[in-house]
């Protein structure tokens, strides 16, 4: 087995199972249930097929993606979003979602250690640069919103 199929094998392994395995490639699986578990972790994903600017090509887009964990807080963007860019915080009874130029609280409500937490993890731990990074690699054609763009001063 070569080192590609290894690590697709590997893959297979530590997903199968999980709500993630439909991102195994499904040539890698042999039997008839492992491909039924594969396409139920398709369907239940919330994924849906894009096509990215640039390309012609459809691609798997996950409709949001986890960008951290902070003390039982996830923090999230989602692929199909609206003005301004922004990013979500999300606990058992929070959704709230802060902008991405400054992380100004937009929607929700946090307590203020929470909020404090957010925005210490946003300012003093360079998470802007994460962020946008995954805001824009999760932009495709159909969002309203385009990638992110630094505004100048």
């Amino acid at each position: 087995m070569n080192s590609s199929g290894y690590n697709n094998f590997m893959n297979e392994i530590n997903l199968k199972g999980t709500r993630w395995f439909y991102t195994v490639d499904p040539s890698s699986l042999d039997s008839i249930d492992d491909l039924a578990e594969h396409l139920h972790s398709l369907l239940s994903s919330g994924a849906y097929i894009g096509v990215f600017p640039g390309s012609n090509k459809p691609e798997l887009v996950e409709t949001k993606v986890l960008v951290e964990r902070i003390n039982g807080l996830k923090i999230e963007i989602y692929s199909k979003e609206h003005s301004p860019p922004h990013f979500h915080v999300v606990a058992a009874n929070i959704n709230a979602s802060f902008s991405l130029d400054n992380c100004t609280l937009i929607k929700g409500k946090l307590s203020p250690k929470e909020k404090d937490l957010i925005e210490y993890w946003f300012h003093k731990q360079n998470a802007k640069k994460s962020l946008i990074e995954v805001w824009n690699r999760t932009r495709t054609d159909n969002c309203v919103v385009g990638e992110y763009e630094e505004k100048s001063n």
